[in-house]
């Protein structure tokens, strides 16, 4: 079966530079990089959805309040402790 590809510029070139340094088609590489991708697809179908598939409607949903816990990390600390030092 005959099958037409646009590809564009930069992707032909390496398409081109491939063929050459391989011995093989463009046409024998497309058809490597099909099969490849089609058993990549296959394999991750079998296994199932992954742990992001099954935890991504909960990404984001937690507000853990500023971002910038790490930057005021000494300042947050410092804080904690002088409530405890008041408390004894």
């Amino acid at each position: 079966m005959v099958t037409s590809v646009r590809l564009d510029p930069a992707t032909e070139r390496n398409l081109a530079k491939l063929s050459k340094v391989t011995g093989r088609t463009k046409s024998d590489l497309i058809r490597q990089a099909v099969q490849g991708l089609t058993a990549q697809v296959d394999r991750q179908l079998k296994s199932g959805p992954t742990a992001y598939d099954r935890l991504v409607d909960m990404i984001g949903v937690v507000n853990l309040g500023p971002g910038n816990r790490a930057a005021r990390s000494e300042e947050l600390l410092r804080k904690k402790f002088a409530i405890r030092r008041t408390r004894k």
